[in-house]
């Protein structure tokens, strides 16, 4: 009987994943099945849709429209998910899924991912415990656990870290100058990073692209998207990262507010510290605020950054107050990602050199489709010898990798479709051995 691993990447409004048929043999690859989604959770406006696509013959491709999102709740949707799989596959049981990894963003000071059955939840109560510093994601993933541990009770589950990746980081980078607090805390308060299973999706992927050892690449890579972080790879580890103790440290997001003085919340709203109903979880308005109403969100009144390059034309169609609320926000973008992207090359140019650095990598929704955001950024590299190769630049990805610079560029740029899910995959296979 066949076995398969589902891996399941839960954000604050979707759930993303990707089914894997286990081969019989550990030397051969997992086998791609199908790739799921379901967005539009806790909207008001627009219903709930899921998607699913199959690989071949596999399955009947799936496209349907749910309740409003704000009728819906993660617990509901990992059922509802799991039967629409097994009922558009050609040949596919519920019992058949013997593995499902869920992507949790704030893993603390865990080194490695935790497996979970329906006999031994333990895990799942610390877990929910961290949500305080994630809350729009990790209390969301632990209920996506729970729902899937009930759903399939004789599955395993495989928590992993998006923490994990940042590890590495040194003291001196990781350490905030805070005061010991005055309460016992979940964690210490630190930088811990994000994203990391992207980054580390994507430093596998440059190492095959280049046929070198990971430990020998050197990376600044940009993963932009609704949430959009930075992160620079020495020797194959990371060693900085734009995201700190929560996710909202560092870039501008879709709707987050990215690093600004710690002070401007307390002027921004009264009573920051009142809690606040956010679908089934109370956070602070502070976190509401900064999370969910700031960046793309307030400077250009929308997060769709394709948008946000359209109406810098003015002949857009769009209104003079959107051209210019669009410039602003534009010209802020790209400042917060320059101040990074400059920093960390610097970091790399000062210990490794510049013949040894392996190129800027841009990823996620924005950085793969964003051609004019990467000419920009590159073109104000030019000082150390970056060339974009604009036709490359403006044209399709031709792969999971692609180059966007000339030959003769000092520093090589690049397009990387990262594979969270994928990667996720990896991590069990390592740990189950299968």
């Amino acid at each position: 009987m066949a076995s398969y691993l589902l891996a399941i990447n839960c954000g604050s409004s979707s759930i993303k994943g990707k089914l894997f048929g286990i081969p019989k043999s550990t030397s051969e690859p997992l086998d791609s099945q199908a790739s799921l989604e379901v967005v539009n959770i806790g909207s008001k406006d627009e219903k709930v849709k899921i998607k699913i696509t199959w690989e071949g013959d596999r399955g009947e491709n799936l496209t349907e429209e749910g309740k409003s999102g704000d009728e819906v709740d993660y617990e509901s949707l990992i059922p509802f998910l799991l039967d629409h799989l097994t009922s558009s596959a050609v040949n596919l049981k519920k019992e058949d899924i013997k593995y499902v990894t869920h992507r949790i963003v704030h893993g603390g000071a865990h080194t490695k991912g935790i497996i979970v059955t329906k006999e031994h939840e333990e895990a799942l109560e610390e877990m929910d415990k961290l949500s305080e510093f994630a809350p729009l994601h990790n209390h969301h993933a632990v209920v996506a656990v729970r729902s899937c541990l009930n759903a399939l009770p004789q599955h395993t589950s495989l928590m992993v870290f998006d923490t994990l990746f940042h590890a590495s980081i040194p003291e001196e980078v990781y350490t905030y100058a805070l005061p010991p607090p005055d309460r016992e805390l979940a964690m210490p308060l630190r930088k811990y990073g994000f994203h990391g299973l992207s980054y580390a999706s994507i430093l596998q992927s440059m190492s095959q692209h280049l046929n070198k050892e990971a430990k020998d690449i050197n990376l600044v890579v940009a993963h932009l998207g609704s949430g959009a972080s930075a992160c620079c790879i020495r020797n194959g580890e990371s060693v900085d990262t734009t995201m700190g103790l929560t996710p909202l440290e560092g870039l501008i997001g879709g709707t987050r507010s990215g690093t600004i003085d710690p002070t401007a919340i307390f002027h921004l709203t009264a009573n920051p510290a009142e809690g606040v109903d956010f679908k089934d979880y109370t956070v602070s308005k502070a976190e509401i605020l900064l999370n969910k109403k700031s960046g793309l969100s307030a400077l250009a009144g929308t997060t769709n950054f394709g948008t946000i390059i359209s109406r810098l034309s003015y002949t857009s169609g769009c209104t003079k107050e959107e051209h210019d609320r669009a410039v602003l926000a534009y010209k802020v973008y790209l400042d917060r990602l320059m101040n990074y992207i400059s920093q960390y090359l610097f970091k790399l140019l000062s210990t490794v050199g510049i013949e040894n650095i392996d190129g800027i990598v841009f990823s996620g929704g924005i950085g793969e489709k964003g051609s004019k955001l990467r000419e920009d950024v590159l073109e104000r590299l030019q000082w150390l010898g970056v060339e974009v190769d604009k036709e490359r630049n403006d044209g399709k990805n031709t792969g999971r990798v692609t180059e966007i610079t000339t030959r003769e560029s000092k520093i090589r740029g690049w397009v990387v479709e990262t594979d969270e899910e994928g990667w996720s995959a990896k991590l069990a296979r390592d740990e189950f051995g299968f």
